[in-house]
């Protein structure tokens, strides 16, 4: 297998996210593109990348291969990405992966592949009752702003009002930001009912960290369900996270 991919700082954050996350993943390259699918240890977030095929500049592919890798060595190499760097990754003999930067000359870095199995894990089908497009530096500034007063975020929606609320709550301080179109944080909104849900802002501030790389973001949850964030990635890519609730 080998794909080529026009901007390698896009790979660059998105694996600098997932890394946080996962350990170690399976890639699945098959005739549609690449894609990773993946749950955390706690089985709390979801990770769901995809480059589907017509989004690469070249793609050579026999079968189907699953690659293990090591997330860690991954993203160490990934974060040599500089603007204007093309990535290649290429399957070798003996289980190996290289991944070159093509730019002001080709750097190549070659790292192990691991016997990691691709889980099957089931497609997701929650209903969502509200559906927000930020601007991705919006919510990344959000979960910034919150992170070091809570270790949760509430999420509240008033759908009359057409905004959002998020709170951090400590024993000391309170804070709170809302959301509408009107201020310009938000891009679209949608909202079926009044909804409440409460996140790990852990695992928000780790997700957040893919938003250099996205052209937009959506965000969808509901009162008491996970919810989901999905990066639009460059030519078509697709990076998306489900979080489980906080039950307080």
């Amino acid at each position: 297998m080998r794909l080529r991919f026009a901007d390698a700082r896009t790979w660059r954050y998105s694996m600098a996210a997932v890394g946080k996350i996962i350990d170690e993943a399976a890639y699945r390259f098959n005739e549609k593109g690449a894609r990773l699918r993946a749950i955390d240890p706690s089985r709390i977030v979801l990770v769901d990348f995809s480059i589907p095929r017509d989004a690469l500049l070249e793609y050579e592919i026999e079968k189907e291969e699953v690659v293990g890798i090591n997330m860690e060595d991954l993203t160490k190499i990934l974060r040599r990405a500089t603007k204007g760097d093309e990535l290649e990754l290429k399957t070798l003999e003996g289980d190996r992966l290289a991944v070159s930067f093509i730019g002001r000359g080709t750097r190549t870095f070659i790292i192990p592949s691991l016997e990691t199995m691709a889980e099957e894990l089931p497609e997701l089908s929650v209903e969502f009752t509200v559906k927000a497009k930020f601007p991705p530096s919006v919510f990344r500034d959000l979960i910034k702003e919150l992170e070091p007063i809570s270790d949760a975020i509430e999420f509240n929606v008033v759908k009359d009002e057409e905004k959002i609320i998020a709170k951090a709550i400590s024993d000391i301080v309170e804070a709170e930001i809302e959301l509408t179109i009107e201020s310009g944080a938000l891009l679209e909104f949608e909202a079926k009912e009044d909804a409440k849900a409460i996140y790990t802002v852990d695992y928000l501030s780790d997700i957040v960290a893919a938003s250099q790389a996205a052209e937009e973001l959506i965000f969808e949850f509901g009162t008491g369900v996970p919810c989901k964030i999905e990066y639009t990635l460059s030519r078509g890519g697709k990076l998306i996270f489900y979080v489980a609730p906080r039950i307080e």
